[in-house]
């Protein structure tokens, strides 16, 4: 299974309104900061060695740009260069950044015990997400002892705009933060837009109706899932879960009758146990 990132949908998140020559430059925008992030952005779990001419390829950025980005990165150790390779991979510097925003989050603590139960149960895989771009990243993970099928892990990626665990992440996100994502979603997708939001209507329906919804297939052709999501007190965040697995596991009818409606009860559970600890 490829867990390689559509680099084209990621980006095309960037590529909106305010790309516009006749609107006014943002003056607190850091245009150097900005591509030295896109650069890390460039790595991932599919492709760990990069060369200037790859990264150049997949930012966008000119080449001598790109040199002079991966070399001060490599000064400050968020890149490592292997000269027998003549590729960069990433430094501890990204490291110590990515535990302590795992760390931050004190919902992984709380979903934990829950996700681990649904997953025995069901035989499949448990995630909580979060939003990067047009991406959900998984942030946290359990999985059944015999899941072999899915070598997914935190950090794992799953396209929002064709998983059950982005659709309902978009059916509870606000307007405000889920305008722009759509408007997103539609200038990556092109001729395929049609489909897609007929796809994500259906999710929302399903997800107003029930408190999920399913992705038969809609990922991988093998692999089915369900996905439920609720709302932070601070009316911003939204926290989002799927359960899925192979599709002789986690038939369709197994999954609306009787793991979906569990899935949901473990968001409700989990939702309830973050309200209490008055976390927002």
């Amino acid at each position: 299974m490829s867990t390689r990132r559509n680099w084209q949908s990621d980006h095309a998140f960037e590529r909106g309104a305010e790309d516009d020559e006749d609107e006014p430059k943002d003056r607190q925008f850091i245009t150097a900061l900005a591509r030295g992030f896109e650069v890390l952005r460039a790595f991932d779990a599919g492709d760990p060695l990069l060369g200037n001419q790859e990264i150049a390829a997949r930012t966008g950025l000119p080449k001598p740009t790109v040199s002079r980005i991966t070399y001060t990165l490599t000064r400050l150790g968020y890149l490592k260069y292997v000269p027998k390779l003549e590729r960069y991979r990433l430094g501890s510097g990204v490291l110590a950044i990515n535990q302590a925003y795992l760390s931050s989050l004190v919902i992984r603590d709380i979903a934990r015990p829950h996700m681990l139960e649904l997953a025995t149960v069901s035989r499949g895989t448990v995630a909580l997400g979060d939003r990067d771009r047009l991406s959900m990243v998984y942030i946290e993970l359990q999985r059944a002892v015999s899941q072999v099928i899915l070598h997914q892990d935190i950090g794992s990626r799953l396209p929002l705009a064709r998983s059950a665990m982005g659709w309902a992440w978009l059916a509870q996100a606000p307007e405000t933060v889920r305008r722009p994502v759509l408007d997103a979603v539609k200038r990556a997708e092109g001729k395929d837009w049609s489909t897609v939001k007929k796809q994500i209507a259906q999710a929302e329906k399903e997800m107003a109706e029930t408190g999920f919804c399913l992705g038969i297939g809609s990922w991988m052709p093998d692999i089915n899932g369900a996905g439920t999501a609720f709302l932070a007190p601070d009316g911003q965040t939204v926290f989002a879960f799927n359960l899925g697995g192979p599709s002789f596991v986690l038939t369709e009818a197994r999954l609306r009758e009787e793991l979906a409606p569990r899935l949901v009860g473990m968001r409700r559970a989990i939702e309830a146990d973050y309200l209490r600890q008055g976390l927002r």
